[in-house]
């Protein structure tokens, strides 16, 4: 009796013995060894696509989510690996059901961005537990197709189009394991393939990008919780609300001056602006009076007026950034912006998407000149029974400087030398009197318990003042000439409101740590925080020569095709010499140069395919019509010549059409094998023959 044969048993890379006295049943054992080899090697290369796919929703999706879809990755590897059978459905039903409760109790929800990510991140992985015909294959690769756009929900930045382009590449050449049959090419060759499919698409994209019709807003609705807010600054500030902040290189916004750029102790852009304070927590105060296109109330040295273009970051609140003071109200395409009473420029909706606008400010100027003793009150209010001993100091103060601006003189010289310090990492934990117990005990914090405790002394000591929020600074790319501000860049400062030149900016963190005004957020960490910021500072040459340049390159992809919206497609067109262009004009644009492409791509392709001789088209013809008339349908193999094969099946052709099919070999080795090229009338007379066979 034969000795059975398990393929489990041979060595991994070498196939199993095999038995000698049956050569059609050694080949079968080779071909389905090989073919499991095989599929080893393309599950795996998939499950890799996979975990490519995934990396950037790590953070995104919850800690209990990547660990899941982790084991089921790597069960499903194990199972592949060692030849294991897939589980029972009703197994994989049960973990479905079981990842939708999960789901359901961490969201409330299986609809929405967070929780449908993290629901098809799973179904994903469960899917991969009944992987077995080429369908569920091509249902895997889709659905990563999918879950990579979600991973745009978080990031548009350059290096995640790049990371997802090798993850649409590495898809691919899955598509393109799957699809060959017989002969396996090398890897190289299967990625070459990938690559050249992939950039074949990229014209039809680009022509697609740039003339589809944009409209104003989204083309589709999005779930209530698919605009979650960005790291950035709040509406409201409570001192150590920025600490996490003034590591972050998060971009914040980017500024492009048409002309003079302001000195560094002039840039502050303007955010929210707080003015009710509850002991704790500075929010904006209701809004006083009606929005504005214009300032009514502003004095503006016209010598000192800047003119820029920002590119701001979503953030999901309604804050413009623009330097201090801004002279009109921006045009933001597609929003509406509106200018509050106290110079505040915002949104009548949360930024979600990326804006560009041109702005104009004045650095030097006089603002609030005529408010009203009505007005002015609501900027002393105080929360009562609290910081009773910054009251006493005020109070004691008052009656020492009588003139408000020595009062504030005096204030300044108490934080710079009374051994104040300017920390971003360590700052004590303040108690219910926050203000006293930084005044007098603690010394030590960030920018906005500066700010927030100037801004307590001075109601105390009945000046009207305010928290003002923003950015401070900003980094100048010496290559493009922009200016880069980032969530370190992140400040608050306070306005006083003075007889002679009305709401006035003073900046206390400067009596401190001027440094911090003067050289910018970077360079103050790298002088205050230790070993972190000795690290900070040493930026060799050649490595920040790269990181300019890497932001050029940044900004240009977020400008020409992250926020390349209807009035941007308007402006290239308007620029090409067609300013008039409707949605009907760029549908036949976009229908021509769609044609165009496919004409000229195609034509390439068709360039490049292979020509076959019109002999070889007929012997294939013929071996497959003889492999029809045999019984049992002996295909030819790719090793066997004309006269074996004819030899093998000779057998089991029907006596009426061996004859012919004798003949048609014959013709086809007098055609392939003559010295000449085959001539007309020989191919004409291998035609007749295999249509005479009528298979």
């Amino acid at each position: 009796m034969a000795r059975r044969l398990s393929l489990a048993s041979a060595p991994r890379g070498m196939a199993a013995p095999l038995p000698t006295d049956s050569p059609r049943l050694s080949g079968w054992i080779v071909n389905e060894f090989v073919s499991r080899e095989r599929e080893v090697r393309d599950t795996l290369w998939l499950l890799g696509a996979i975990v490519w796919v995934l990396a950037p929703l790590a953070g995104a999706i919850p800690l209990w989510t990547s660990i899941a879809i982790g084991a089921l990755l790597l069960w499903r590897g194990i199972l592949t690996w060692n030849g294991r059978r897939l589980p029972p459905r009703w197994l994989v039903a049960a973990l479905m059901l079981a990842a939708g409760t999960a789901v359901f109790a961490q969201f409330h929800s299986i609809f929405g961005k967070d929780a449908g990510v993290a629901y098809v991140v799973l179904l994903l992985g469960l899917k991969l537990l009944e992987l077995k015909a080429r369908r569920d294959t091509f249902v895997v690769i889709f659905l990563c197709l999918f879950i990579m756009l979600t991973s745009l929900f978080d990031s548009q930045s350059l290096a995640q189009a790049l990371w997802l382009f090798v993850g649409v590449l590495w898809l691919v050449t899955a598509l393109v394991r799957m699809n060959l049959l017989g002969r396996e090419p090398p890897l190289r060759a299967k990625v070459t393939l990938a690559l050249q499919i992939t950039l074949l698409a990229l014209p039809l994209t680009i022509v697609v990008f740039i003339f589809f019709p944009r409209v104003e807003g989204p083309l589709w609705g999005m779930p209530a919780d698919a605009y979650s807010s960005a790291p950035g600054l709040s509406d409201s500030m409570k001192p150590g609300d920025m600490e996490e902040l003034v590591t972050s290189d998060r971009l914040a916004f980017e500024v492009d001056f048409d002309g003079r750029i302001p000195a560094a102790n002039q840039r502050y852009w303007r955010g929210p602006v707080l003015g009710r304070y509850d002991g704790t927590t500075w929010r904006p105060m209701p809004t006083l009076g009606a929005a504005q296109s214009t300032p009514l109330d502003l004095e503006g040295d016209e010598g000192s007026t800047a003119r820029y273009t920002v590119t701001q970051e979503p953030t999901n609140r309604n804050a413009l950034y623009l330097l201090d003071a801004p002279v009109e109200v921006p045009r933001v395409h597609g929003l509406t912006a509106r200018l509050k009473p106290d110079l505040e420029v915002a949104l009548q909706g949360p930024l979600r998407e990326r804006v560009r606008f041109d702005a104009r400010s004045y650095t030097r100027f006089r603002y609030g000149l005529n408010a009203s003793l009505l007005e002015r009150r609501e900027w002393v209010e105080l929360p009562p029974q609290r910081n009773p001993h910054t009251l006493e100091f005020a109070t004691r103060l008052r009656h020492e400087f009588p003139d408000d601006r020595k009062l504030i003189q005096h204030v300044l010289n108490y934080i710079r030398t009374e051994n104040f310090e300017y920390a971003t990492k360590g700052i004590p934990k303040l108690g219910e009197n926050a203000t006293d117990d930084f005044l007098f005990v603690t010394k030590r914090g960030f920018c906005e318990h500066y700010a927030s405790a100037f801004v307590v002394l001075m109601r105390a000591a009945d000046i009207p003042a305010r928290v003002v929020t923003g950015y401070q600074g900003g980094d100048i790319n010496p290559i493009s000439g922009s200016m880069t501000i980032r969530q370190k860049d992140a400040h608050a400062w306070a306005e006083v409101w003075l007889a002679d030149t009305g709401w006035t900016r003073f900046d206390p963190t400067a009596a401190v740590a001027p440094e911090r005004i003067m050289l910018g957020s970077e360079e103050t960490l790298a002088q205050t925080d230790g070993i972190a910021g000795t690290f900070r500072g040493l930026g060799t040459s050649w490595v920040r020569w790269i990181g300019y340049n890497l932001e050029v390159v940044n900004n240009t992809w977020n400008q020409w095709v992250v926020a390349y919206s209807d009035d941007s497609q308007k402006t290239l067109f308007s620029r090409l010499g067609m300013p008039d262009v409707d949605w009907s004009t760029l549908t036949i644009a976009l229908i021509a140069g769609s044609a165009l492409v496919l004409a000229v791509v195609g034509g390439q392709v068709l360039m490049k395919r292979p020509r076959t001789e019109p002999i070889t088209g007929l012997y294939a013809r013929l071996c497959e019509r003889a492999a029809k008339l045999a019984k049992g349908g002996e295909p030819r193999r790719p090793t066997e010549g004309p006269r074996d094969y004819l030899a093998r099946i000779a057998t089991h052709l029907p006596e009426s059409e061996r004859g012919q099919i004798e003949r048609g070999f014959a013709l086809y080795e007098e055609l392939r094998y003559a010295r000449r090229t085959p001539s007309a009338d020989g191919l004409a007379a291998l035609r007749r023959c295999i249509r005479s066979l009528g298979a």
